[in-house]
């Protein structure tokens, strides 16, 4: 089952146009990766996929569909609950762990004290930093090390409890330890969430993801299952953008 569907989507800058024609599904739960070299369009899509994309002064013509209804018909706070958004570089807020995390909630009206304490525990546990921050949930979030902050900014896109978590090449700034980490939870949290990760680390998509989408020039190439686009892709420049050829 698809809970997104692009339509003939074209999204332009201006007079450059970044996508062209694109059409994809992108299936509920589990984990869609989204490759191609670098200026294909990856982070563009990502930026579409929650309207974004005006936010950076970018349009696009055709159809985006959530669970069946048109994106441009929800507001723009709902959407952007529903599909939240992790950027390739970690931005905490500079203010405290326990902030960070009931921000949104308070945001969206949630009040109650004992609500709020349940949700940033619940977070915390669910990307695996609860047992490294519990007792400093005051301290302020810029302190932390960068593969914490990436796990906080995650956490913070869960406390509002999405149906989609985009994620724009989260690990490209951590090491291999922190690496290892992100994707480890990843793969725990996408059997509850649907999970759509850019990233220009083929293993890396080999190793989590259900999908892969590979993206050239601002148009989709090829989308398959994961293990059979990289084991026997049907195009040839999917063949030879994972041989390394360009890109």
């Amino acid at each position: 089952m698809d809970i997104i569907k692009i339509n003939n989507i074209s999204v332009s800058y201006g007079d450059n146009k970044v996508l062209k024609d694109f059409s994809m599904g992108i299936k509920k739960n589990g984990i869609t990766a989204i490759i191609g070299p670098s200026g294909c369009g990856k982070s563009t899509l990502l930026t579409s996929l929650n309207l974004m994309l005006e936010e950076n002064g970018g349009s696009f013509t055709g159809e985006i569909l959530f669970k069946d209804k048109n994106i441009l018909s929800y507001p723009k706070n709902d959407i952007r609950r529903m599909i939240g958004m992790v950027f390739q570089k970690p931005t905490p807020f500079p203010i405290s762990i326990y902030k960070n995390l009931t921000y949104a909630p308070v945001f969206y009206g949630i009040k109650d004290k004992e609500k709020l304490n349940e949700i940033v525990k619940n977070t915390l546990i669910k990307t695996g930093l609860y047992d490294e921050v519990r007792g400093n949930l005051n301290m302020l979030a810029t302190k932390l090390s960068g593969g914490q902050q990436q796990r906080l900014c995650i956490a913070r896109a869960l406390t509002v409890e999405p149906d989609v978590l985009l994620l724009d090449e989260p690990c490209s700034a951590l090491d291999i330890k922190n690496t290892a980490n992100i994707e480890e939870m990843l793969l725990e949290l996408s059997k509850e969430y649907t999970i759509v990760i850019v990233t220009h680390n083929l293993s890396q998509a080999k190793r989590i993801s259900d999908y892969t989408a590979f993206i050239l020039d601002g148009q989709l190439v090829e989308y398959d299952e994961t293990e059979k686009l990289f084991t026997s892709p049907s195009d040839i420049r999917t063949k030879q953008y994972i041989e390394g050829v360009y890109g």
